[in-house]
């Protein structure tokens, strides 16, 4: 394989690598993929097909856990949080209107949906009071939520806005919730992390983005605008972009405290077994 080719599998661009593809690099090649949810993800890594996956930080906890090859590590954090709103259908108000309800989900163990699993159980709604139906990544709950195949759903942007303009509903944010909730994490296999030269690179050009973005606001507003994203969710990209790469530790402690909230496993691991930042240095 060409040692400058980095292959990335995302659900969406995130805002940072958009900003740091305008710089020119002879040292990566980056080759992306759109992906239909994190159990693909899982696979793509495990597999080797794909070097890195932009995604929930939370799915390492249960990814070391999965038969496979149990060395999967976070070495950056792309936006300072990921903006997820809990979208459902009109007659839905209310946390507790949710008892009974089909709530579409990209995995039922792992991801953004943990943290609904607590807000939910802190709601007063039991697991077995809601079913977790599991369709795929962010646009596929969006289409299949807008086709009436659930009642609720978690998404972040564009889609968010999308539903709201296809009559659906704010029923809770999960930054209301939990302010400290952490953004997406680059994720890797060890074995990547030591071994592919094109990520460090990769990495480095995050980082110089993020140094050097105070010049360059407008053009990342007008670069997002330009792909027809509602103007919300062009603020939502902006507002999330990251100060830092670092993987925040409060952050994280709470992806793990929701574990152990809700007895699941994972909830013994710690920020120094899932972060790995010698990339940032």
């Amino acid at each position: 394989m060409n040692n400058n080719m980095l292959r990335v599998i995302w659900f969406v661009p995130p805002a940072v690598s958009i900003a740091a593809s305008w710089e020119a690099s002879d040292r990566v090649e980056l080759q992306s993929r759109q992906t239909l949810s994190s159990d693909e993800q899982f696979e793509a890594l495990s597999s080797g097909a794909m070097d890195a996956a932009v995604t929930s930080m939370d799915n390492v906890l249960h990814w070391n856990l999965r038969p496979g090859p149990q060395d999967f590590v976070i070495v950056a954090q792309i936006e300072s949080t990921t903006p997820l709103s809990l979208i459902g259908r009109s007659k839905v108000q209310a946390l507790q209107d949710l008892e009974g309800a089909s709530i579409l989900v990209d995995a039922p163990e792992n991801g953004f949906v943990i943290a609904l699993r607590a807000l939910l159980g802190e709601a007063g709604l039991a697991r077995d009071a809601y079913s977790l139906v599991p369709v795929g990544g962010v646009k596929e709950r969006f289409q299949a939520l807008v086709d009436g195949q659930g009642d609720a759903t978690l998404l972040g942007p564009p889609f968010d806005s999308l539903a709201l303009a296809q009559g659906l509903v704010t029923i809770a944010g999960i930054q209301a919730a939990y302010p400290l909730f952490p953004g997406q994490g680059v994720v890797v296999r060890r074995t990547t992390l030591l071994n592919n030269p094109a990520l460090k690179a990769w990495i480095a050009l995050l980082a110089q983005a993020v140094r050097g973005i105070g010049g360059n606001l407008n053009k990342l507003e007008s670069a997002l605008a330009s792909q027809s994203m509602p103007a919300s969710a062009v603020k939502a990209m902006i507002d999330t972009f990251p100060t830092t790469l670092v993987p925040s530790v409060q952050g994280i402690e709470l992806l793990i405290a929701h574990r152990k909230q809700l007895g699941l496993l994972g909830a013994e691991a710690s920020y120094a077994s899932l972060v790995d930042t010698s990339l940032l240095k």
